[in-house]
């Protein structure tokens, strides 16, 4: 027991070691599985789009939205409850006590399609509902499909910023370390440093760049980038045609249509409300009296008789509504058209800087083939930071051509109807 107590002690201890040894604030910024819900390990890149159009904090909100609206039509169906109508009333009649007791029981009688318009009308509700979930879900799918390119093209640059940091690094060493420096090798020296200072500048944007893309897939999948990484997509190296423009099942289209659903079913209900509201059902009339008690049965019948209006303003309201719904899916499709054109135009003159720039990989071999030179001593100062500069605004300008045609390619793709089927 003595030998139990001295372990358990000692455990105790490299516990609480371990803990006051953690870095400050890793708990904070260290990604832990189970933290919050998401998705399992991603083994492609379609697997972290669809992460995030089931995982992301806006396509919980719209789901939770579309969710609750299922009940509607089930509340709109609902048939109205009957209703009761009591009147009693005693006192004396004829020198006698005497009372009379009317009771009757009301059904509310639907007709002229108020039912119908109601549910015709929550189904609506719901389609508006399911096109707004269906719009942020093609939103969410093109924000994620630029991140993961854009997060694999700030790995390349990078990793040649580190490089130009560590040559400048070793060159300002070995200058530093002479006795003497003529002037032109003075000069030469505070260029190298204005040229480190420079790198570690934009490492530092970089770094800036690269939080925020963690953050963004943090929030929307759950994953790190280090579980990213390995699922990132390839660069593009062939880039599709456009095709013609279909025009008819875009979100937002469809989000249209839905509205102008929605205005149909409002302008059947006011129809419907031409017509009375009907309560029908039997009665009993009882009286009491100290000579006889009488019994009498029959049917009662209220409505409200139409005879100041017939709901005029409420059908020219509605008509007027479904005409700005027609309008509105037609402004829609006229101005997605037009937008499609635009990014046409956009992408076909991105992938055309593509073609006639030279790849990534092609700018790196003509690097390393430069290498060999500068290792030699043959290149001049002011010659090897142009050739740094030149090498990573080059793979950057590239990159910004790159990622400009695939923005524009998924919007393309969400016009069309297309963008829950493509892959990244």
């Amino acid at each position: 027991m003595k030998h139990i107590a001295i372990l358990a002690i000692l455990l105790l201890a490299m516990g609480k070691a371990s803990i006051s040894g953690a870095a400050p604030g890793a708990e904070a910024t260290e990604h832990r599985h189970g933290s919050h819900p998401e998705c399992p390990l991603p083994k492609s890149a379609m697997d972290v789009v669809v992460c995030a159009m089931a995982e992301s904090p806006v396509a919980k909100r719209a789901r939770l939205a579309t969710d609750q609206s299922k009940s509607l039509v089930d509340i709109a169906g609902q048939i109205p409850n009957p209703e009761i109508d009591i009147q009693s009333a005693a006192g004396r009649k004829d020198g006698g006590d005497a009372s009379s007791t009317d009771i009757g029981l009301l059904q509310p009688i639907e007709w002229g399609g108020r039912r119908s318009a109601r549910i015709s009308s929550a189904e609506a509700q719901g389609k508006i509902l399911s096109a707004e979930q269906r719009e942020v879900q093609a939103d969410l799918v093109r924000e994620t499909v630029r991140n993961l390119h854009r997060l694999r093209q700030v790995e390349i640059e990078k990793s040649l910023l580190k490089e130009t940091v560590e040559t400048l690094e070793r060159i300002i060493s070995q200058q530093s370390s002479r006795p003497a420096l003529t002037p032109d090798q003075q000069v030469t020296l505070t260029v190298y440093r204005m040229a480190l200072a420079d790198a570690k500048i934009k490492q530092s944007e970089m770094f800036e760049e690269e939080r925020k893309l963690e953050h963004y897939f943090h929030v929307s999948t759950g994953h790190s980038l280090a579980e990213l990484k390995p699922v990132l997509p390839a660069a593009p190296t062939q880039w599709p045609e456009i095709p013609k423009f279909a025009g008819e099942s875009s979100p937002a289209i469809m989000k249209a249509m839905a509205d102008r659903d929605f205005a149909l079913a409002r302008l059947s209900s006011e129809k419907s409300l031409v017509w009375p509201q009907l309560r029908l059902g039997p009665m009993a009339k009882l009286e009491r009296n100290s000579v006889q008690n009488e019994n009498l049965y029959g049917l009662r019948l209220m409505m409200d008789l139409p005879v100041f209006n017939q709901n005029g303003a409420g059908r020219a309201y509605a008509n007027v509504a479904v005409a700005q719904s027609e309008t509105l899916i037609q402004l829609t499709r006229d101005e997605e058209s037009h937008e499609r054109a635009e990014q046409t135009k956009v992408y076909a003159s991105a992938v055309e800087a593509l073609k006639n720039s030279p790849s990534v990989d092609s700018i790196l071999k003509d690097f390393n083939r430069s290498q060999g030179a500068v290792r030699r001593g043959l290149i001049a100062g002011s010659l090897l930071i142009e050739l740094h500069r030149q090498r990573s605004e080059l793979i950057h300008s590239r990159n910004g051509r790159e990622l400009r045609a695939i923005e524009a390619l998924w919007l393309i793709h969400k016009f069309d109807g297309r963008i829950f089927t493509e892959k990244p």
